[in-house]
């Protein structure tokens, strides 16, 4: 599957139900704010090893190409700051345990952790937990948005999608095509 297709997929299966009753522009609205504040605040609920794993596993998920991949999108920062303002302790745990997962996981076929490993090992890692969480959507299973990877999926393309260089250069769609009145009436 290569980005487009899974940006596609992304936008028209949902993902998470935190945020399945926003309309599109709120979550564009609320993707903007998450990278405005997570370029002025420091990292919140992932630790560097966590930063790192989560950077690696985007880059891979949305890889640089001719046009720029998730690194240069800052997702590792904003997914950062999604899960220290807008998840619940619950999620996040989930979340912080399947970076552990990912990592035992790694440490347990190549003998290192994740990051340290080999980027074809690193991948072969990562469609692992892909096939998880494509094998509990063939069950109808209601926990496969639930799964840690699916979550990493789901806030890399919100990331992505929603960052700058993302609109600009990867959608063509920077400045937010709407209208602005700043002496509009106001109805009452």
């Amino acid at each position: 599957m290569d980005r487009r297709e899974l940006i596609q997929w992304m936008i028209a299966t949902g993902g998470l139900a935190a945020v399945n009753r926003l309309s599109a522009r709120d979550l564009m609205s609320l993707g903007d704010d998450a990278h405005r504040r997570a370029v002025r605040s420091a990292a919140h609920v992932l630790d560097a090893h966590a930063i790192a794993t989560v950077t690696v596993a985007a880059e891979l998920i949305i890889p640089d190409s001719d046009t720029p991949g998730a690194t240069q999108a800052g997702v590792a920062a904003f997914i950062d700051k999604i899960l220290a303002d807008w998840y619940p302790l619950a999620d996040r745990d989930r979340f912080l345990d399947g970076l552990k997962s990912l990592d035992a996981r790694s440490v347990a076929t190549t003998g290192r952790a994740f990051v340290e490993s080999a980027s074809a090992a690193q991948l072969v890692l990562l469609e692992s937990f892909d096939n998880e969480v494509n094998a509990l959507r063939v069950a109808n299973d209601a926990s496969a948005n639930q799964h840690w990877f699916a979550m990493l999926k789901f806030l890399t393309v919100w990331g992505y999608c929603t960052s700058e260089v993302g609109m600009r250069e990867t959608l063509k769609a920077w400045p937010m095509p709407m209208r602005y009145d700043g002496n509009a009436a106001v109805s009452r």
